[in-house]
């Protein structure tokens, strides 16, 4: 009988890893996605959405011990987890991982930032407590997958345990902690979609409540607060209650050996990332009309996979919550103006009568063909039907900021200049950008990360 223990293995890995053992890949990956979080988060933070979250952390309170976006007065760690995880999420546009259909960034990375500063850790302290948890979370998250994601919020369910592998390894925890940690978060895993039809903000209360989270469990397990030794395969466990699948659990034997967090994407696009390839596939479209002058489109089908048409599937889109959830509107968006942008999907932009007349005539079917992808890619195919008869098409695999079509430094850094535009100043975007490229190198990170330069003007 096999007695291997997933629950375990993630404890002693997340508990025992070694920056040295992180592959390069990984941490070039990582440093990457610190700077494209930083910017998602930093954009999230002075939007209206913010808001109730901002009022909500003043009115808790808590001892000033780790830094916000948006605010130079300090709170403690979980509040500030909570929050900075919560504004990550705010402009989807923030990381996401194809196999766990998840996004570990904002989840993982707040709690290591705020514990990495209250303690004063170094650069690589931070970084090795974030792939611990990238590493975990993505692993439970594909284990899950993608049953799982038609009723739950991965980011949330699988997230909270990656915030409590990320917040235990930078309290160093024992691989007896760390279990009773993910023990834990296992307790607390939630987030259901059912805000999705009302274009409800609970999806960001979900990666923020994860961020915070991870810290409170680990914390507790810090304190001798004991948790569930088989959270994940046990009878009652969350494999159990959550998978609605079988498990593979070899998913969980070659941590140290694959780098899951090496093959997470970015997003270039401002919306659902189920939407990114009919985008690029419309973008192709729009390319190919150039040469039609005066031969409209007749008629759009869109192909996509049975996830993408559940979660992105809205037709007839009333706000830019529903617009950026929504396939039909963001090709024919396309089309018509050229690459998505926040204001593409102001109210304006969505009621445009173009668009509408465009989403008329706009089809999104779910293809057998494109679903036997999944999750290993998230493909899309369009077929244009114009006037004169003739019919143009265009299909991707691996849309913009995936692995094998992965952006450059260069191209990282342009998107957090555009997110953080009016925000911050140039030399506080090349310190973040400087800061993030050496990460590794930061000695004090109370005194040198993200929220200190970017609150400077504050």
């Amino acid at each position: 009988m096999d007695h291997f223990s997933p629950s375990a293995a993630c404890a002693e890995f997340a508990a025992d890893l070694s920056y040295d053992s992180i592959s390069p890949e990984a941490l070039d990956l990582l440093r990457r996605d610190i700077l494209d979080w930083a910017g998602c988060a930093l954009a999230g933070s002075r939007d209206r959405a913010a808001v109730p979250i901002q009022k909500t952390a003043e009115l808790l309170g808590g001892k000033p011990e780790a830094s916000v976006f948006g605010n130079r007065d300090k709170t403690d760690p979980r509040t500030a987890a909570m929050e900075n995880g919560y504004f990550g999420h705010i402009f989807e546009m923030d990381d996401v991982d194809r196999e766990s259909i998840s996004h570990p960034a904002t989840v993982v990375m707040p709690g290591a930032m705020a514990l990495g500063e209250w303690q004063k850790k170094t650069g690589r302290d931070v970084l090795t407590a974030i792939a611990a948890g990238f590493e975990v979370m993505l692993r439970i998250g594909a284990a899950i997958t993608p049953a799982h994601y038609a009723i739950w919020h991965t980011t949330s369910t699988a997230g909270v345990f990656g915030a409590a592998a990320a917040s235990g390894r930078m309290l160093g925890l024992s691989a007896q902690q760390m279990q009773w940690a993910l023990g834990n978060a296992g307790t607390l895993a939630c987030g259901l979609w059912q805000f999705n039809p009302d274009g409800a903000m609970s999806k960001f209360l979900h990666a923020g409540n994860a961020a915070g989270n991870g810290i409170l469990v680990s914390f507790m397990a810090q304190n001798g607060f004991s948790g569930a030794a088989h959270i994940l395969e046990g009878k009652q466990g969350f494999f159990a209650g959550y998978a609605r699948q079988s498990v593979n659990f070899d998913l969980f034997r070659d941590f140290g050996r694959v780098w899951r967090s090496a093959s997470v994407s970015f997003k270039p696009y401002p919306c659902c990332r189920h939407t990114h390839s009919a985008i690029d596939a419309a973008l192709s479209i729009r390319e190919q009309l150039s040469r039609h002058p005066g031969d409209p489109i007749r008629h759009l089908t869109v192909h996509t996979y049975g996830t993408a048409l559940s979660i992105a599937g809205k037709t007839a889109p009333v706000t830019g919550r529903d617009a950026k959830f929504s396939i039909s509107y963001c090709v024919a968006s396309t089309i018509l103006r050229g690459t998505p942008v926040e204001v593409s999907f102001a109210a304006d932009a969505v009621s445009d009568p173009a668009v509408s007349g465009l989403l008329s005539c706009t089809e999104v079917i779910d293809d057998p063909s494109l679903d036997a992808m999944v999750p290993k890619n998230w493909p899309c195919r369009i077929e244009a039907e114009l006037e004169s008869g003739e019919t143009l098409s265009a299909q991707v695999k691996a849309p913009k900021g995936d692995p094998e079509n992965r952006v450059s430094w260069e191209e990282c850094e342009m998107k957090f200049r555009t997110m953080t535009l009016d925000i911050l100043d140039d030399a506080q975007v090349k310190a973040i950008v400087d800061l993030a490229k050496h990460f590794d190198d930061i000695p004090d990170f109370s005194r040198e990360n993200p929220f200190v330069i970017a609150n400077r003007n504050i």
